[in-house]
């Protein structure tokens, strides 16, 4: 093939993972290899090594060396877009495989409509699909990342117009052991153009029979927010439009402040660990002061405490009251106005339950 027109970028730094699978997927039916090369990066590996795993599998294929002696998948991936020369371009783990069909429908997709990035539907292994991004009902297309809570799908997989890549000079961050695509999807999502979401027809599947994930493995609270702090040390938030500030900071502490507070509840966590957390808070709130409206009364007892007392003592107090509460303080804000706003636990509920009885996600 001289140029194709979709090209999949695959890191692999061990030997033994099921690359094959991964490669293989891509390139399952006739109409979809036609049009699709994948690269395979050998992260410190010799190239050979892992051409000879892939010598049978039909399609283009090609394999490279790279090595930088870091532990992150950032390098790589890295090296790997930098060669791309489709019009589209993704990036896959190692562990992680497409469903039967599912290149072929993201480049019928693309051909048609010409988005500057479409979102993969994705699914864990043993699990269904997942019901992330929550899109609004009914919405696959010029997708919003406020109104369609594009935020909370952090990881660029899908497929991404390579000239809109390089015109917003997105890279992964390397040098990092997590979160090394955190400020690549964020400037994806929200300047990235026309935003399509590649729903109903089949998955991206994140393969969970590795032998071991970096990501699963325990951080330190410096490097558990480490991908957050360089978005303010990077100026990411001063970039955003209000909506999308606001829309990323309520994403942040839903995830990394209420979730990280439930994590080390349980871990006999320090005061100044406890003090790291709502220093990070304080920090988020004042890129977007009216952030916690939309969070339910379980939730805002964790947060309201952290910025009242934060010791270690005061937040293991309010986790566990807050794993303890019933269906009205799940479901329900102190003020009862926010109840419906767009972030908050009701409204996704009423999603949740439109999507479903519609036949699934959209």
């Amino acid at each position: 093939m001289s140029r194709p027109f979709v090209e999949i970028v695959i890191a692999c730094h061990d030997a033994r993972r099921p690359l094959r699978r991964a490669v293989a997927s891509v390139l399952q039916d006739d109409e979809a290899r036609a049009q699709v090369r994948v690269t395979v990066v050998a992260h410190g590996l010799d190239p050979a090594v892992l051409a000879a795993q892939l010598e049978d599998v039909a399609g283009d294929v090609r394999v490279v060396g790279f090595a930088d002696g870091i532990r992150s998948a950032a390098g790589p991936f890295n090296h790997g877009l930098a060669m791309v020369e489709g019009d589209y371009c993704g990036v896959m783990g190692s562990d992680d495989f497409l469903e039967p069909g599912v290149m072929r429908s993201w480049i019928a997709h693309v051909q048609r409509e010409r988005p500057d990035a479409a979102i993969a539907q994705i699914r864990l292994q043993t699990q269904t699909v997942m019901p992330n991004p929550l899109v609004r009902l009914g919405r696959r297309r010029r997708l919003d990342a406020a109104k369609d809570r594009l935020f909370y799908r952090t990881a660029p997989l899908g497929l991404i117009r390579t000239a809109r890549m390089r015109e917003l000079g997105l890279r992964m961050v390397e040098g990092v052991r997590v979160g090394e695509d955190f400020d690549f999807g964020i400037r994806l999502w929200a300047h990235g153009g026309r935003i399509d979401f590649l729903g109903g027809g089949g998955s991206y599947v994140i393969g969970e029979d590795a032998r071991e994930r970096t990501t699963g493995a325990v951080l330190s609270m410096t490097e558990r927010f480490a991908p957050i702090r360089r978005l303010f040390d990077d100026g990411v938030f001063g970039g955003l439009a209000p909506a999308h500030r606001r829309a990323l900071v309520i994403k942040l502490i839903r995830v990394s402040i209420v979730g990280t507070a439930q994590s080390i509840a349980a871990s006999d966590p320090s005061d100044a660990d406890v003090r790291d957390v709502a220093a990070l808070l304080r920090s988020l709130l004042g890129e977007a002061p009216d952030a916690l409206r939309p969070f339910n009364r379980q939730d805002r007892w964790v947060l309201d405490g952290l910025l009242e007392d934060p010791s270690a003592q005061r937040m293991i107090a309010d986790v566990q009251r807050a794993r303890a509460a019933g269906r009205l303080h799940r479901w329900l804000t102190p003020n009862l106005v926010h109840s419906f706003a767009r972030e908050s636990t009701l409204r996704r509920y009423v999603l949740y339950f439109c999507k479903r009885e519609r036949g699934g996600i959209e």
